[in-house]
């Protein structure tokens, strides 16, 4: 008798251990590395300077900046929708990733193709995990995680939120329209 309880308990708990294990996606992680971003100040005079943008755009994200606070600019999550360069170039220059005293150190090269878009970058947090449509990150300053959301996002419309892992506090409640003020987000 004991032993057919043993063996009902052990089933109960395997079973319950693998369908944890399946609500935890893996991560397709494209790259990651670390990055020093110049001072917004001098990340609006750059994009003033590249006659790109209006000076409405420009004004806007100084706004945007004002009420996220001291940390907007170093916090951001970025969607890119596909792959193309000049989608790479916008989103470069835009978020402050070109900027001339902007430096990037990738840890791991790229390991993302067109079939894994779109994907998302996280500029100052680091992702992980991914489960119950939730991407979990925690604060790191200077760390970029790039993961492809081909798998659990793939046409940006499943409303997956961003939570911070220790306190479960939501970030973005869809990744596909944006975040709260604090994060500097984009979608290119």
């Amino acid at each position: 008798m004991r032993i057919c309880v043993l063996i009902v308990v052990a089933g109960h708990i395997f079973a319950l251990a693998s369908q944890s294990a399946l609500a935890v996606e893996q991560i397709k992680t494209c790259s990651y590395g670390w990055i020093t971003l110049d001072s917004f100040k001098d990340h609006v005079a750059e994009l003033r300077k590249s006659g790109r943008y209006t000076a409405a755009d420009i004004d806007e994200l100084i706004n945007k900046e004002r009420q996220g606070g001291p940390h907007f600019f170093s916090s951001q999550i970025v969607i890119k929708q596909e792959q193309s360069a000049s989608g790479d170039f916008d989103l470069n220059l835009f978020q402050g990733f070109s900027d001339p005293l902007a430096k990037y150190r990738r840890l791991q090269a790229w390991a993302c193709t067109a079939d894994n878009y779109p994907i998302a970058y996280f500029v100052g947090f680091r992702v992980r995990a991914i489960r119950h449509g939730a991407i979990f990150v925690s604060r790191e300053n200077g760390t970029v995680n790039v993961i492809s959301l081909k798998h659990s996002d793939p046409d940006l419309d499943k409303q997956t939120s961003v939570k911070d892992f220790r306190s479960g506090a939501v970030l973005c409640q869809d990744i596909g329209t944006g975040c709260v003020n604090t994060i500097f987000y984009g979608r290119w």
